[in-house]
């Protein structure tokens, strides 16, 4: 033996020991994996990894016995388990990682109150407005993110149908602001004017102005506001058509104001709407001022009215012009629903059943919901192009079909429902054909979330199959309803407190840190 040299014993690693506790660590690791799938438990997953490394890595130093120094030993074996134990973790890992709504958001505002409202333009174009509780307001849309507003608190603010204007009315004075520019209270691109607003058209406002007693409704070409393009006298007495789309008693309490049904669709109409006291409701031309067609509803009678896109026509190749709609109570509550294009009729329903009824005029239809007199439950019918009769929505096609366990929203064209088979699905209102269906991962989880403006916002629970799959984690999907198509499905860890769903496959969904918007 060399002077200065140490025993070759006495820096080799007990070789037994090394392998027995290698045995150990490979045999915890194996355990540790099968009681993770097992149990789909995550720490015994990762911990199976980290083990079966640092068994491996154990081995390796028994395997090189003296052959090298002890520190290189130490940073081989290191090394192989660090490897190891990432090779088994890390693609595992990866793939159960849950989403971000920051991330996915196309643009993101302060969460939404329970008071605020949005509105989207009907067919999924422009911004989206955002109105707060208290008075102020946002413009939304991806890429721009938000813009604030300059409004007073008792402003109304509008979108216009298509999406390319806001209108904002300040008591008798009304500005249109055009969209895509600068800040809408200090665009170049605004039009000021005298009057509160009956509807846009294309580039054609129309307004109705009272100044000492004598009320007019004229028509402004926005692109030459100078002179109006025509100017017919009307009576003081007015009122406002009722807004489409939003749950309304059959019989008003009182004549809505001119600007109700704007103020709280947020969107103004392209139909003009124009109520005499001697003859009742007319549709008027924003080119010309002339009545067109006959009279909608008479003046007195206890009626509602809203312009609404026409319901999907599947024969027509062209898209189809907005309708007007108006459902009448009788004395003893029965409804009467009839549809009109510019201003001749299309249809109209044969009176429904008496009852205490509520109306949702949309899409080119009637959903009535209430109590039939007489009867204590409460039910739905639906007056629409397909018939005469009012009728339960989907009809015989969804009475047909496979029991339902949720609802998650209807309106005028379709409702969105779930089934015992673990199926999302969507049927034509009227008809009940079914449009589309998606998959729900887990049949027995519920399914939540609303339908509104052509877009369903679905929230259920993702089926864990794997360890590393996440507890609590939730799936969200935004579908147009149309063809349920999804224009974004993320599953979060974030507990999400509301959505709203909006037109075009777009969605405000909001948590505690903020509301963001997907889609579009």
């Amino acid at each position: 033996m060399s002077e200065g040299r140490a025993p070759a014993h006495e820096h080799a690693p007990d070789t037994a020991t090394a392998l027995g506790l290698a045995v150990v660590l490979l045999a915890l690791a194996g355990i540790c994996a099968l009681l993770g799938d097992h149990f789909l438990l995550g720490a015994l997953r990762l911990g199976a990894g980290v083990l079966a490394g640092a068994g491996l890595g154990v081995l390796l130093i028994a395997l090189l016995g003296g052959r090298l120094r002890r520190r290189m030993r130490t940073l081989l074996a290191a090394g192989l388990a660090l490897v190891v134990a990432l090779a088994l973790t890390l693609p595992a890992v990866l793939p159960t990682r849950v989403d971000s709504l920051e991330h996915a958001a196309a643009a993101e505002i302060a969460p939404l109150g329970e008071e605020d409202t949005v509105a989207s333009a009907p067919g999924g174009q422009g911004p989206v407005l955002v109105r707060r509780a208290d008075g102020t307001a946002q413009l939304v849309e991806p890429g721009t993110g938000a813009r604030e507003v300059e409004s007073a608190p008792d402003d109304v603010l509008a979108l216009s149908a298509d999406g390319t204007r806001l209108v904002q009315v300040s008591g008798e004075v009304t500005r249109v602001h055009e969209l895509g520019g600068g800040e809408p209270g200090e665009s170049p691109a605004r039009v000021e004017l005298p009057g509160q607003p009956l509807a846009l058209s294309g580039d054609t406002l129309v307004l109705r102005a009272c100044e000492e007693g004598v009320c007019r409704v004229r028509g402004v070409d926005l692109t030459a506001p100078d002179e109006p393009l025509w100017t017919v006298m009307d009576a003081e007495e007015t009122r406002g058509p009722d807004q489409a789309g939003l749950a309304l008693p059959a019989r008003a309490d009182a004549a809505p104001g001119l600007l109700d049904a704007v103020a709280a669709t947020g969107v103004l109409p392209s139909v003009p709407l124009r109520f005499d006291p001697a003859q009742g409701w007319l549709q008027i031309d924003a080119a010309t001022g002339f009545p067109v067609g006959r009279v909608l509803a008479p003046a007195d009678a206890d009626c509602r009215i809203a312009a609404t896109p026409a319901p999907p026509d599947p024969q027509s190749v062209q898209e189809q012009g907005p309708l007007v709609l108006t459902v009448c109570a009788g004395e003893d509550g029965a409804l009467t629903a009839a549809a009109f294009r510019d201003g001749a009729p299309l249809w109209e329903s044969a009176p429904s059943p008496a009852g205490d009824w509520t109306v949702r005029l949309e899409a080119g239809r009637v959903l009535a919901s209430g109590t039939e007199a007489g009867t204590a439950a409460e039910g739905e019918i639906l007056a629409s192009e397909h018939g005469a009769d009012w009728t339960a929505p989907g009809g015989d096609g969804v009475a047909q079909a496979e029991a339902f366990t949720a609802r998650i929203g209807i309106d005028g064209t379709r409702m969105v429902l779930t089934n015992e088979a673990g199926q999302l699905l969507a049927y034509d209102t009227a008809t009940g054909t079914n449009s589309w269906t998606l998959p729900l991962e887990d049949p027995e989880a519920e399914a939540r979330g609303s339908l509104a403006a052509g877009t369903a916002v679905v929230v259920d629970e993702p089926v864990r199959e794997d360890p590393l799959d996440p507890r609590g984690a939730q799936r969200l999907r935004v579908i147009t309803a149309e063809d349920g198509e999804v224009s974004e499905e993320l599953v979060l860890d974030e507990e999400i407190t509301a959505w709203r769903p909006l037109s075009g496959g777009r969605a405000l969904v909001s948590t505690d840190e903020g509301t963001v918007l997907l889609g579009g």
